[in-house]
């Protein structure tokens, strides 16, 4: 590391033995050991990956490419092509890897790298991984690395859909795939998360997510998340997911006042009614988008401090009369401070009756 130096100004070089590593069991986390650089090289993902310059200069005074597995050749041509069969097998992130680096260099996956992945994913390796070992990174906490790499990047749409086609969400559970339902979805959280939250308060890619793990059956739900070890809150809000889609949407149905459905709905934080709106039909999801753009952010007229002017004492109803206020601001009955006041004077007269 240099600090203000004179020829290298700051900076800050890595430096590590060459290794080689071997995997305990499919989805693990791979052991390593001391080896040469062609072994080190041959650990990578991928051959556009496995080159490496030699730094001491040859007779020719020329800085040589090693590249023992073609991959100037494949980067010339654009291609992503996997070092060895097993390598899907070993570690299934780097099917997403793939496509990642795929969609984002606008380069295609090698014929055979994608028969590798085909076969892996129907292998059943990866289920059999998690239902034997106490853990399974690869599976885990590397894949949520991935998938958020992939979710929060401008091209994820894209990549969605590539893993689709591969089938390569069932890394996920085994039973999920991108169908034209959930396809839908995804596109549409987006539309309200742009909406609903343009300075990107929630983890938009976490929400993509989200969306991907509610299209599973609500018993498998809260089992994914632990799995990917999203956060308590995450966890929790898919775990109750059905059946605050029960209540929610029977409940809407029969609700008429406005001040009914923020009544109902207030409880709620934005991303579990956005998760239900995704799961409603479109008379629900119509006034779940009017609640916040519309009913949502409403205040009434008066607050406290006004209350107090007016002569009434503080005390547990100022609570009460503001709710009242409130819902009466959002069922159109008043519409400004006068006639708050006025509504006010008719349904509580004096300061007695509120304290």
């Amino acid at each position: 590391m240099w600090h203000n130096d004179p020829v290298f100004e700051s900076l800050w070089i890595d430096i590590a033995t060459a290794r080689t590593e071997f995997y305990p069991y499919p989805a693990a986390n791979p052991e390593v050991e001391a080896s040469s650089i062609r072994q080190d090289l041959y650990r990578r993902d991928f051959t556009i990956n496995a080159m490496a310059i030699r730094l001491t200069t040859s007779e020719n005074g020329a800085l040589p490419l090693l590249d023992y597995f073609g991959g100037l050749g494949d980067l010339r041509s654009r291609q992503i092509r996997v070092l060895h069969p097993n390598s899907f097998i070993e570690d299934p992130t780097r099917i997403y890897r793939a496509v990642r680096f795929a969609v984002r260099l606008g380069f295609q996956i090698e014929p055979q790298t994608e028969a590798y992945i085909e076969y892996a994913l129907l292998s059943g390796v990866y289920e059999r991984s998690l239902a034997e070992n106490a853990k399974a990174p690869a599976l885990q906490t590397r894949l949520k690395a991935e998938l958020k790499y992939i979710l929060q990047a401008p091209y994820w749409k894209e990549a969605l859909q590539l893993l689709g086609t591969l089938g390569a969400l069932r890394c996920i559970h085994t039973t999920l795939k991108l169908d034209q339902s959930l396809w839908w979805k995804v596109r549409l959280v987006d539309r309200w998360l742009r909406r609903f939250d343009p300075n990107q308060t929630l983890e938009h890619w976490q929400m993509r997510l989200e969306v991907l793990i509610a299209h599973l059956a609500p018993e498998e739900r809260g089992k994914v998340a632990n799995n990917l070890q999203l956060p308590s809150d995450s966890i929790q809000r898919l775990q109750q997911l059905a059946q605050d889609q029960a209540v929610v949407l029977e409940s809407l149905k029969a609700l008429k006042l406005n001040s009914e459905i923020v009544q109902l709905l207030r409880p709620y934080k934005l991303p579990t009614l956005v998760l239900l709106a995704l799961q409603s039909p479109r008379a629900v999801r119509r006034k779940l988008w009017q609640y916040f753009s519309n009913l949502a952010d409403v205040q009434a007229p008066l607050n406290g401090s006004d209350l107090k002017q007016l002569g009434y004492q503080p005390g547990p109803q100022y609570r009460q009369i503001l709710d009242v206020l409130l819902a009466a601001t959002l069922d159109r009955v008043i519409h400004d401070r006068t006639e708050a006041i006025a509504f006010l004077a008719k349904n509580y007269p004096n300061s007695t009756e509120c304290s």
